[in-house]
């Protein structure tokens, strides 16, 4: 029996990097095309552009200026409203969180996936951005999760988060594991990016991302290990970190970089290590990416990595700065260890694939249509 599922435009509008997105379009490759549409009509998604899923308008984007995010948002939803109100689709699955839709879906089936509850356990952290007020933009996720028909949950450790903060039947809620391309990416460039040795930190460095304890952490490893490098991924170091990382007198042994997919391939390929010290996460994307590349990873006994990670991480309490200190230690002081966590991490990861991920998904679609 033939469907149609109507995505919209929210998450390709708010990411330009990001996991969430990034899973929106290795979906949407592997659900066949005549049974879905988006109503995106404006982007500066990255995985968007490369994956040709569908046309779109690229909005300014050599261009970065204060509600650029909010101005796209407003070009963008009429349309998606418009679409919603239509009715041409069996299934909306809504790919982020607004109450904007819920009136426009009236009895049709709707979808939700709930990749994180760090909006409601975190609550300060997003103070001055207009598109994520804290309190309002969790009750823009309860909303739509309550009105959802069925939400899908990104591992265990979500979906009891669900259940156990906001009381969501666990009868509606699907656990459905991201995936992982199985293959590195080819013709990569041998040469490595940062000479030295290096320990990798991916990714924002929110308050869940326990950023100041593992660079205190660092600190400590480089007493044993003086020419070692902490190479970050993401944004600038704001003003806050940069004082940060001058009190611990590591400045001068940190590098931060903006890399694409390739350029982080090649930071995974080359690392020591990679650390993930993060208190919470919904799933974990990068600790996949880091194991694809043979890279040992040491991370955080907390939330849902052990799910993703399972014996192929080497594990340290998220609050013990010594005791991430000693973790990480016993994987550089050891070719032996690392060895064995490398070899791991290469059975860990095919467990995770995204053609077993979309099956799931449109096992989900058919039983509620």
């Amino acid at each position: 029996m033939g469907m149609k599922i109507l995505f919209d435009h929210q998450i390709f509008t708010i990411q330009k990097y990001g996991g969430a997105s990034k899973y929106y379009c290795e979906l949407l490759k592997r659900i066949p095309r005549q049974e879905w549409e988006s109503s995106t009509i404006i982007s500066n998604n990255e995985y968007l552009k490369n994956s040709g899923l569908f046309k779109y308008f690229n909005f300014m984007p050599d261009h970065y200026f204060k509600g650029k995010s909010r101005l796209m948002e407003e070009m963008n939803m009429p349309f998606s409203i418009y679409k919603v109100k239509q009715g041409n689709y069996d299934i909306f699955h809504q790919t982020y969180f607004t109450s904007n839709y819920l009136k426009a879906v009236g009895k049709k089936k709707m979808v939700v996936t709930f990749h994180d509850m760090n909006h409601s356990k975190f609550a300060g952290l997003y103070r001055g951005n207009a598109l994520w007020t804290p309190g309002k933009f969790e009750i823009l996720q309860k909303c739509s999760v309550e009105r959802a028909d069925m939400v899908i949950a990104v591992s265990e450790n979500t979906k009891m988060d669900l259940v156990n903060a906001w009381n969501i039947n666990p009868e509606k809620i699907r656990v459905i594991y991201h995936g992982i391309d199985s293959e590195q990416l080819p013709f990569l460039n041998l040469e490595r990016i940062i000479p030295q040795p290096y320990v990798l930190f991916v990714g924002e460095r929110y308050e869940y991302k326990n950023f100041n304890r593992f660079a205190e952490s660092f600190r400590i490893l480089t007493e044993q290990y003086p020419d070692i490098k902490l190479v970050c991924t993401g944004k600038k170091f704001s003003e806050m970190e940069k004082r940060l990382l001058s009190e611990l007198k590591i400045g001068d042994k940190t590098i931060q970089i903006s890399a694409d997919e390739h350029s982080m391939a090649r930071l995974y390929r080359d690392a020591t290590l990679f650390a993930y010290p993060s208190i919470y996460e919904g799933f974990g994307m990068p600790v996949l990416e880091a194991m694809r590349y043979d890279c040992p990873v040491v991370l955080s006994r907390s939330s849902s990595l052990p799910e993703v990670a399972g014996d192929a991480g080497t594990y340290f309490d998220p609050y013990q700065v010594d005791d991430m200190v000693e973790k990480m230690r016993s994987i550089i002081s050891s070719d032996t260890l690392r060895e064995q966590k490398v070899a791991l991490g290469k059975i860990r990861v095919n467990q995770f694939s995204w053609e077993k991920s979309a099956k799931e998904h449109l096992a989900l679609y058919h039983d509620i249509i």
